[in-house]
């Protein structure tokens, strides 16, 4: 007598082995595929962003550079005026032409600071 097959026919395990495969090979694709797509994507992003921060850093040492220039120009600016000032007072403090003039306080000061920083 013939067993009755319950259910299961026969089944081609061969076609089946090929078609799981045929989807593991497409699944593999499409994640590489987006893993590609991905890392596209993340490096684009990362040129751009890097673009951005040379910019702005560009920005600052220009107005770091603008500020240093101003400084030094200032700082250039007070030394003539310190320089123009120690000369005078130097004139005034070689020249002995205060013997019998009567000079004002701030005229006295200046004269002291003058025999002061000699």
């Amino acid at each position: 007598m013939r067993r009755k097959e319950v259910g299961l026919k026969k089944f081609n395990y061969m076609a089946f082995g090929a078609c799981a495969l045929l989807v593991l090979i497409l699944l593999f694709n499409l994640i590489a595929y987006g893993h590609y797509q991905y890392r596209r994507g993340y490096n684009a992003g990362r040129q751009t962003e890097q673009q951005i921060q040379q910019k702005a850093q560009a920005k600052q040492q220009a107005v770091a550079n603008k500020l240093s220039q101003d400084y030094e120009k200032q700082k250039a600016e007070n030394e003539v005026k310190r320089d123009e000032q120690k000369r005078q007072i130097t004139k005034i403090v070689k020249v002995p032409v205060y013997n019998n003039v009567c000079l004002d306080a701030s005229g006295v000061q200046l004269i002291n600071q003058a025999i002061n920083e000699r």
